[in-house]
Formats: C-alpha cells, structure tokens, sequence
C-alpha cells in the first residue's frame, strides 16, 4: 500500500513538474520569456491585416537589433554568474541594452507600432511574454533585462 502511495506521488510530481517545464520553456511564466513570439498571440491576430504587417515588417526589419539585445543579455547574464563579477562591465553592457532599447523604441515609433511594442521601460502593451519575465516585450507588459 504505501509503495502504491509512493508511486502515485512520484507520478504526479513528475507531471507536475513536466507541464511547469513545458510552460516555463513557452513562456508561461511571463521579455519576456523564451519562446512563443507575438505573431502566435491571440491579440496579434485580432489586429488589423495593415498593423500585422507593420508589426510582421519591424521584426523583420530590425532583427539584428533584437539579435545584439538578446547578444548583450546573455553576456550581461555570464558576468553576474561568474564567480567574480565586474561590476563596471555590467553597467556599461546595461548601458548599451539601454541604448539598444532606446534605439528599438524610437523606430517601433517612427514604424507607428510604439503602442503594440510592450513598455521599452515605460507603457504598457498587449499579449503574452516575449523573452521570460512578465507578459512580453512585444505586444505584452515585460520588462527589458
């Protein structure tokens, strides 16, 4: 009886677990997260055809400033964890995200998609999470590490 007991639980623990994984890697748990992109969100597809392309458009058009933020990220992410941190390397690799963002706000502005292009640090937006930690950086609520 209590090795049926044991097993039951270390069943369901196991799926627990399973299904928190595969939300976390969908980004369930919130620039947001690492996976699902805006295009698949039910408020993109409830968008204008017009705004979806602009939307379609910026991504595409700026996909090497996306690439460098998510470059900086990482390497922001290997200082903090490394056993020693340089604290000037991450301010200055914080500046650059900074301007990166900044750059990336101006022209989500300049394309007329500022208002579906999450917070850039301030605002507000629409959607689940684009990177990991909150609702999203594109069309979501997320925050910029």
């Amino acid at each position: 009886m209590k090795k049926k007991i044991a097993a039951v639980v270390m069943v369901t623990g196991l799926i627990m677990v399973g299904t928190a994984t595969v939300n976390w890697a969908k980004g369930g748990g919130g620039y947001g997260h690492h996976g699902q992109m805006m295009q698949s969100s039910r408020m993109y597809q409830q968008l204008d055809p017009a705004v979806q392309e602009k939307i379609s458009k910026f991504m595409v058009d700026n996909q090497a400033l996306r690439k460098e933020m998510m470059m900086k990220r990482a390497e922001k992410q290997a200082i903090l964890r490394s056993s020693n941190p340089d604290a000037a390397a991450v301010a200055r690799i914080t500046g650059e995200i900074f301007d990166l963002r900044t750059t990336m706000r101006e022209k989500a502005l300049a394309a007329g998609i500022g208002q579906y292009m999450g917070r850039f640090g301030t605002g507000g937006g629409m959607g689940p999470g684009m990177m990991g930690h909150g609702p999203g950086y594109c069309m979501g609520g997320g925050r910029f590490q």
